[in-house]
């Protein structure tokens, strides 16, 4: 999913690092604002002007426009670092971003689409948890704006995708990671029943990550119920109630979501199941005080700070130097845990 056809994967460069961490503080700034504009005016713009003009050559792109959607609402805290990354590639590059949120609907996302590609936008990068906007993005493409998926492109192997490149996780492998950390660590064994809820079953994420657990535990014959609790966490955790009420011998959970794994730890301590092993997806605060209180052993995070920086930053490029955008990988691999929650305490949700 990761290497799209006649794509390069993208070596990182410490330059941009760098030079992204310099402006920091103004990127910290505009998004405590929560502005769905990362425009900013009188010195910042002056300061954002010169920083600019640390990329010579090629096209002039200071104030040109790029559309970064969001699908889900605002309130979804997996998508502030990647709204933080992004405002910070913006500031780097002098281009202006222009933050939509589709509220998870997919004809709010194919209309705010058709919105940019009617004003002329310069880019787009947004998320695409299923094919409904296939169409519209072909359309965007057939205008010659550049769209760049990020977090989850449903387009991927289909006949309609119009995308430049990827910038998310690698689902199928991270999957495998958490299921065999389980598996190592002793909690998940041979006949075992597991159970996977995530926000919604049939989402690419979801069917990829399902995937790369399976892998493993079928391998020890074991199995996972695959179960769609929604986006929500109070229905999340009321779902999640119901079906452990009703199968009391779940031997261990691996949400699939930031969602589930949430309220994973509250849903369990309802029905009585207050040591039931616990792994998943995601950082939030509440994740990250179940890993410190040893109640979730370990959690992917697919560092979404990086998916909305290397975004804007890469269609910034394309559009200043005429670089094709490339696939990335932004993690899957590593966990966060008891051995290493403290370096990540501080930096959730702005960052991490």
């Amino acid at each position: 999913m990761f290497n799209l056809s006649g794509k390069r994967v993208l070596a990182v460069s410490v330059v941009a690092a760098l030079a992204a961490a310099s402006i920091g503080a103004w990127a910290s700034v505009s998004a405590a604002e929560g502005s769905h504009s990362a425009a900013p005016s009188g010195s910042e713009a002056a300061a954002i002007a010169r920083i600019a003009h640390g990329l010579p050559g090629g096209a002039n792109i200071t104030g040109k426009t790029i559309v970064f959607q969001v699908y889900t609402d605002e309130s979804t805290s997996f998508f502030v670092p990647a709204v933080t990354g992004a405002k910070a590639a913006a500031a780097l590059t002098g281009v202006n971003l222009d933050i939509e949120y589709s509220n998870s609907d997919d004809a709010t996302q194919v209309n705010q689409l058709g919105v940019a590609i009617a004003k002329n936008v310069a880019a787009i990068a947004t998320s695409l948890p299923d094919g409904a906007a296939g169409k519209t993005v072909c359309e965007a493409q057939a205008d010659h704006i550049p769209v760049l998926t990020f977090n989850v492109d449903g387009l991927t192997g289909s006949s309609t995708n119009c995308v430049e490149g990827f910038v998310g996780q690698n689902f199928v492998t991270a999957g495998q990671v958490i299921a065999q950390r389980m598996v190592n660590d002793g909690l998940i064994k041979a006949g075992d029943q597991v159970f996977c809820p995530v926000e919604t079953a049939t989402a690419v994420y979801a069917v990829q990550r399902y995937q790369g657990v399976m892998d493993v535990l079928k391998k020890i014959g074991a199995s996972c119920s695959l179960l769609s609790v929604g986006f929500g966490a109070s229905g999340a955790e009321s779902t999640m109630v119901e079906y452990l009420l009703g199968h009391r011998s779940t031997s261990a959970i691996l949400a699939l979501g930031s969602t589930p794994l949430t309220v994973a730890v509250a849903a369990a301590k309802k029905v009585g199941l207050s040591k039931l092993p616990i792994g998943g997806f995601d950082l939030t605060q509440t994740i990250l005080e179940g890993i410190k209180s040893g109640r979730i052993v370990a959690a992917v995070d697919q560092q979404p700070y990086s998916q909305g920086f290397f975004s804007v930053l890469q269609l910034a490029l394309q559009l200043k130097y005429a670089l094709y955008p490339s696939s990335m990988n932004t993690g899957g691999t590593g966990l966060v845990d008891s051995s290493n929650i403290d370096q990540v305490l501080t930096l959730v949700p702005t960052y991490r």
